[in-house]
């Protein structure tokens, strides 16, 4: 028997009528103590803690390195029921935030370590054994790195915060990080393309989006918001979505690598061609899935792929995606799950295959077909072709890094630390050093 957590699949910001829902996760019964905590990670609620881990600067503006672990002050843990359960607490209640954001990270990881195979070894065993989760409500961002995970909030014009914490999405995607550094890792130094940082992204959000899809309401949301048209906007292929007509990410999308080719900003918009690829090769599969079962004919299924072209056939896509939905809803249900699994094989053992140095999209895109030709026997093997050639995948690639992102920018953050990095900051001042020990930062 597992351990109970409330989750919200969506964050709860927009709609005061969002519940969690309760989900079990692999933790056994009564294994979890305070904070949550178990063997491998824990939760802490820093007091007095006044920036993120990474490279922060001292009282004089020299840089240094601060990684975990947090010695200070902490908010009172969230502790188990006398079942060692924690879906007895309600979003109202002290300690939700902190149980939630273990719940969300156990059940990612619950869900591709199945993938995977295996538990994943963190990548900073050489230095601790658990990673430290720490909730920074006053932060505008979230980040994974050496030890660590941080989730900060949203800040809004209106003067409201959305703490990540309540947002699956944002949690999930950055366990996705923990996944890629802990299996693929890290690029030796002068060995990393542009490529590998909008893979970590678009990987990442591939880990969130088929986390999404384990739980039930998801599916069942989805097919009917679309009667299992996916490319209509959708709750599936949207990544942490704070209001109805804004998102950070979109799986749906059509970028190109002719976009970069001559230059890129930001890595999240980098991942968006590799991200979509990833997408439509999920729907591809789910629709020779509903061909397989007999839901939908050949016919229609050619239909749809013309559609994501020509806005002139949707209608009749759309018609005829409704009637086959009506006769067999369960079969829908069957068939997207078979294709999510399909994914996450796939994307898992790419995962696997891969190696950091030198890595692009292209190598992604042949080793996930090498995949599939074991998996699959090259039986979806034209979709990836086809999907991954209709991005210039392979074909393009980013060119230089040019300043003025858009996006906050994750290339020299605390995500890609290592304490060996230490090396490269210059000294510090004896006064500077007594100046930083009185401000308090890491006690």
């Amino acid at each position: 028997m597992g351990t109970r957590f409330r989750l919200f699949v969506q964050p709860p910001f927009e709609d005061a009528r969002a519940r969690p829902e309760i989900v079990e996760v692999s933790s056994p019964s009564g294994s979890l103590t305070a904070g949550p905590a178990d063997d491998r990670m824990f939760v802490v609620e820093p007091v007095g803690k006044v920036g993120p881990y990474g490279v922060n600067r001292g009282p004089l503006g020299t840089p240094f390195m601060y990684l975990p672990p947090w010695t200070g002050r902490i908010i009172e843990p969230a502790t188990p029921d006398a079942r060692g359960n924690f879906d007895y607490l309600r979003p109202s209640m002290p300690g939700f935030e902190a149980a939630h954001v273990f719940g969300c990270v156990r059940f990612t990881l619950d869900v591709w370590e199945r993938y995977l195979g295996q538990p994943i070894t963190w990548h900073f065993r050489d230095h601790y054994d658990r990673l430290e989760i720490s909730i920074l409500p006053q932060w505008d961002n979230a980040q994974y790195g050496y030890g660590f995970l941080e989730v900060g909030s949203q800040f809004e014009k209106d003067g409201s915060i959305l703490p990540f914490s309540l947002d699956f999405d944002v949690v999930a995607h950055e366990v996705g990080h923990a996944i890629i550094f802990s299996v693929l890792g890290v690029p030796d130094p002068g060995a990393e393309y542009p490529e590998y940082l909008g893979f970590q992204e678009a990987f990442s959000d591939c880990v969130s989006l088929i986390a999404a899809m384990h739980f039930p309401s998801v599916i069942d949301n989805v097919l009917e918001e679309t009667h299992g048209n996916l490319y209509r906007a959708n709750r599936l292929s949207r990544f942490s979505e704070f209001s109805p007509h804004r998102q950070i990410r979109s799986a749906n999308n059509k970028r190109t690598m002719d976009e970069f080719a001559h230059g890129w900003k930001d890595e999240h918009e980098l991942s968006q061609p590799l991200t979509g690829a990833i997408f439509d090769i999920l729907v591809d599969i789910f629709h020779e899935r509903l061909v397989a079962r007999g839901l939908i004919s050949r016919a229609v299924e050619d239909l749809a792929d013309i559609a994501e072209f020509d806005p002139t056939v949707e209608a009749s896509v759309q018609y005829a995606f409704d009637r086959a939905f009506e006769r067999n809803a369960d079969g829908f249900v069957g068939a997207l799950i078979e294709a999510r699994d399909i994914a996450g094989i796939y994307l898992a053992e790419t995962l696997w295959a891969l190696a950091p140095d030198f890595l692009d999209y292209g190598d992604v895109a042949e080793t996930m077909l090498a995949v599939e030709r074991h998996e699959s026997n090259g039986q979806f093997a034209r979709i990836i072709t086809r999907n991954f050639r209709q991005r210039a995948i392979g074909e393009l690639h980013a060119g230089v890094h040019l300043k003025g992102g858009k996006h906050r920018s994750h290339i020299h953050s605390g995500r890609i630390l290592l304490p060996i990095d230490y090396l490269e900051l210059p000294k510090m001042s004896y006064r500077e050093k007594f100046l930083l020990s009185r401000s308090g930062i890491g006690q």
